[in-house]
């Protein structure tokens, strides 16, 4: 559903750019019902593809509150069946949101942005809490639908968790297409005024105290573990609240596996996959184990920002030995035609191997792009392979190439070189002639 709605804002900005190619359209007209119906058919169409799956694999599927009553059985409270006796039993509770001491979660005034995909109501004034994506994408996609949107965080820094280098476009839309994006703020006292909610805010960019019809917190996830009982197995959790994993995915009890958010490490759905699939094979007796070099990490911010493998603020922090390649894309035919040269592609790697280390991506399609960098880490491939493989033009994908071209050209005599100018070259003079 997130991805839903922000596909929507983005057809929306689309929209408003067309401006600058000489095409305009009149404001949008948001039918909330129809954007509340196209979310629940892309809930319902997901949900009856995993049901039909489920059924084809022979999973029986049971509802209800689960818990356990010791290391061999599960309680099911509301379900068909009252219990569950296991052999091997998989943990997949997830996550929930951090409430704000002063602004609890009220469902109506104050909700959690898992709370604002429904999009029962556009409130005309909206506070967002926090300055992870959660709360940047939430940002973007109200503002797009029309509210107006105030935005704080009581960090220094939009995103903390990404390279410098592919926040910058984005930090400075956020301050372009909000009301208010404020940095070191945090909230100092809240009122419920009738519908609306009074808020004052102190910090360094404080603004104005100010009345809000809704307020999205969005100050990160913890384990949903709460009620599990995990206290009667041998399962035990980390000092962050997440359950620990070996890297078969089995908790400190040898009966117990566990994956995806509950584990904590990136809260991403890829990642669950990929640790579901290790947590399978284990449980069926493989040798196997989770070794994944590049998780690649997809904001949806406008720009997008896409990463995988090392960061430069990582390897620094861990005195690794790496060199940079960046490549701005306003020399890029595609991304110039389309007014999008706000974009960077920015390559790690090893100085000795030039073995690619990490990709990361700030530009229109980073996100359908970060698959190519982070095949590029797992496999081990060196610049040179990038270099030499061909692209299509015009395109953003070869802006991938081109970044590891610069190094690779600066190095006379390497096969990078060779295979551009014989084979690469060869084979498009042939094409020009036929």
């Amino acid at each position: 559903p997130s991805k839903t709605l922000l596909h929507i804002a983005e057809t929306i900005r689309n929209g408003e750019r067309a401006k600058q190619f000489g095409v305009t359209y009149g404001p949008p007209t948001i039918d909330r019902d129809a954007i509340r119906a196209w979310l629940d058919k892309a809930r319902s169409t997901l949900g009856k593809g995993l049901a039909a799956q489920a059924k084809k694999l022979n999973v029986e599927h049971l509802q209800g509150e689960a818990n356990f009553e010791d290391a061999r059985r599960v309680n099911v409270v509301g379900g068909s069946v009252p219990r569950v006796r296991f052999r091997r039993a998989l943990i997949a509770s997830g996550s929930q949101p951090i409430e704000h001491p002063a602004l609890p979660f009220d469902g109506e005034r104050i909700i959690s942005p898992g709370r604002a995909l429904d999009v029962d109501t556009l409130p005309e004034k909206l506070l967002i809490l926090g300055g992870g994506y959660m709360a940047v994408e939430m940002s973007l996609v109200y503002r797009a639908l029309g509210s107006k949107v105030t935005l704080v965080h009581d960090g220094s820094v939009w995103l903390p968790a990404v390279d410098a280098d592919l926040t910058r476009n984005v930090t400075r839309q956020l301050a372009k297409d909000l009301e208010v994006a404020a940095l070191e703020t945090i909230v100092e006292g809240a009122e419920n005024k009738g519908p609306r909610v009074h808020i004052t805010f102190s910090g360094r960019n404080a603004p104005q105290p100010a009345e809000f019809d809704r307020v999205i917190v969005a100050l990160g996830q913890r384990a949903n573990t709460g009620k599990l009982n995990l206290d009667r197995t041998g399962a035990t959790l980390d000092e962050e609240g997440f359950i620990r994993v070996d890297d078969q995915l089995r908790t400190t009890d040898p009966r117990l596996y566990a994956v995806g958010d509950v584990t904590g490490g990136p809260l991403l759905a890829d990642f669950a996959l990929a640790q579901g699939r290790v947590a399978a094979e284990s449980i069926a007796g493989w040798k196997t184990a989770l070794d994944v070099r590049a998780v690649p990490v997809t904001i949806f911010t406008d720009p997008q920002i896409a990463w995988c493998g090392l960061t430069e603020s990582h390897a620094r922090a861990e005195g690794l030995t790496h060199e940079i390649v960046k490549l701005p894309w306003g020399a890029s035919g595609r991304a110039v035609g389309m007014g999008r040269t706000d974009g960077l592609t920015k390559i790690i790697y090893d100085p000795d191997t030039k073995m690619i280390l990490g990709v990361g991506l700030v530009g229109a399609g980073a996100a359908e792009m970060i698959g190519e960098g982070a095949l590029a880490v797992e496999m081990g491939a060196e610049l040179d392979d990038l270099a030499g493989t061909l692209h299509p033009h015009p395109t953003m994908n070869e802006l991938i190439a081109d970044a590891a071209r610069q190094v690779a050209d600066r190095e006379p005599g390497d096969r990078t070189g060779n295979r551009s100018g014989n084979r690469t070259g060869n084979r498009s003079g042939d094409a020009a002639g036929r």
